[in-house]
């Protein structure tokens, strides 16, 4: 029998909350979160492993440089034309999002958040939009929250 991957992920939530959206908004509750792989500096001996994430508010700025830095200019059959990528502001504002990264002081490098696993940067996103909420922390508490913080009815 073949289940497809919304059944397979459905069977984990409990009250429509995923495990992952639980945990990370648990942590941020706690003021805290801490990503599962982490990133890896060094090497041998001088092999780090950073996991502990402080993420702090993003600024004006960070919302400006984020779309400038999502531009690019491609040649198309009307010349020169301007194109911006909806998927790469959201890395640039999530690498931008992060003060620190265990003793590594952010924003990260988008090769550095290119080095992160996907479960990571899956917690990295669900933190950077709960951590907004007001109702971050009352989400690990009451699992009926989470239709107040997605705008589900």
């Amino acid at each position: 029998m073949t289940h497809s991957m919304e059944t397979l992920a459905a069977a984990h939530e409990v009250d429509g909350v995923s495990p992952d959206i639980a945990s990370v908004a648990d942590e941020l509750a706690r003021g805290q979160l801490t990503l599962v792989d982490g990133l890896v500096t060094g090497s041998g001996d001088d092999e780090q492993r950073h996991t502990d994430v402080t993420l702090r508010p993003l600024t004006g700025k960070d919302i400006i440089d984020a779309e400038l830095a999502a531009e690019r200019v491609v040649q198309t059959a009307n010349g020169s034309e301007l194109v911006r990528s909806p998927a790469m502001v959201e890395f640039e504002l999530l690498r931008r999002q992060v003060a620190r990264l265990g003793n590594l002081n952010g924003p990260l490098s988008l090769l550095q958040l290119k080095s992160l696993s996907a479960r990571d940067i899956e917690r990295l996103i669900i933190a950077q939009r709960l951590g907004g909420s007001a109702l971050a922390g009352q989400l690990a508490a009451d699992a009926g929250r989470l239709d107040a913080v997605s705008g589900k009815n």
